[in-house]
């Protein structure tokens, strides 16, 4: 077994250091830590985990989660998903305290993190808003943290737990490619273009469209918040200003509220996400496919690699869920 006695001896540096590195304590020139972490995969380290669980009894961690999750069904299973991970570690003294958000307003973003800090989380997990003041209130927070469900563009976010946004936005098109025939005109609805996944999606889906010249009229992006009510109207002040659209893609949530908006209207309509209420418009055929992307899995496996992080110091990698079709006929 090699242990960090063989780590300081062949990278030629103290234990002291070789532990600093391998805990995130303390400061360490970069090339030190990038040669320490590089021998300690090379031999393959493993730290004494079941010390490290007794350790963590003596001094509980609790992890903050931020959500944009009020009134947006998808996060139930995320959640499912991050409360079984919290509870299977109960007994080693972790927890996690929820911040759940309606919406995409900075301000509220940045109080989420502020709280959490101040409730004396030692890490957080957000799917949060990809701004520059948002990552400045992260870091500044001095806290590891990571992204699930939406990344963010910061170098100090330790790992992404969710889907290939952009490869689910391709899949779709390739889906409205194969259904034959020319579309007219293409709404398109997200979220928010300050979520980093709701771009991406939206980027996959028009570059696609391009490559495959199956839209003849105008393609448009609204943005809904997510919400129901504001996705409605939106859907039908744009059907009424271009009633030539015959295509509608609602790429995050809103479903509801955006499939109402049509007033029945005979059109071709995809979803992104797997909730029982677009389930339901599935089985009425008024939606026609929609692209999941394991919400479950996003929510335990974040809470998971966070957990093990703080037990091992062990950076945690990427994870990428999948992106599954649900018709009709498939679905559960």
């Amino acid at each position: 077994m090699v242990t960090i006695k063989d780590l300081a001896e062949s990278t030629g540096v103290s234990r002291g250091t070789v532990d600093r590195v391998l805990h995130n304590r303390g400061r360490v020139a970069p090339e030190v830590k990038e040669l320490v972490l590089a021998k300690a995969k090379q031999l393959g380290y493993q730290p004494n985990r079941a010390g490290k669980m007794l350790a963590a009894r003596k001094q509980p961690h609790k992890i903050g989660v931020i959500l944009p999750s009020e009134g947006n069904p998808f996060f139930a299973d995320v959640i499912r998903g991050m409360s079984d991970a919290d509870e299977e570690y109960e007994e080693f003294g972790f927890s996690i305290e929820i911040i759940e958000i309606k919406g995409f307003e900075q301000k509220l973003h940045i109080e989420a993190i502020h709280k959490l800090k101040e409730d004396g989380a030692d890490a957080i997990v957000a799917a949060t808003i990809d701004s520059e003041e948002v990552i400045k209130a992260l870091e500044g927070t001095k806290l590891p943290f990571s992204a699930v469900n939406s990344d963010i563009s910061s170098e100090s976010r330790l790992c992404y737990v969710g889907p290939d946004y952009y490869g689910k936005g391709t899949l779709h098109a390739g889906l409205l490619a194969i259904t034959g025939g020319e579309r007219k005109g293409i709404l398109i609805l997200k979220g928010s273009s300050w979520m980093k996944g709701h771009d991406e999606i939206i980027k996959g889906f028009r570059e696609t469209l391009e490559r495959r010249s199956v839209i003849t009229g105008p393609v448009m992006e609204c943005e809904t918040g997510d919400d129901d009510s504001r996705a409605k109207l939106v859907v039908q002040q744009e059907l009424s200003r271009h009633p030539e659209i015959d295509t509608l893609f609602i790429s995050t949530a809103g479903i509801v509220g955006a499939v109402a908006g049509t007033d029945g209207r005979d059109m071709l309509i995809f979803t992104s996400d797997d909730v029982e209420t677009t389930r339901n418009l599935i089985r009425s055929g008024r939606i026609q496919w929609t692209v999941c992307q394991e919400p479950y899995r996003q929510g335990y496996e974040s809470i998971r690699r966070m957990q093990d992080y703080l037990i091992d110091g062990r950076l945690p990698e990427n994870l990428i869920t999948e992106n599954i079709v649900r018709i009709k006929e498939n679905l559960l």
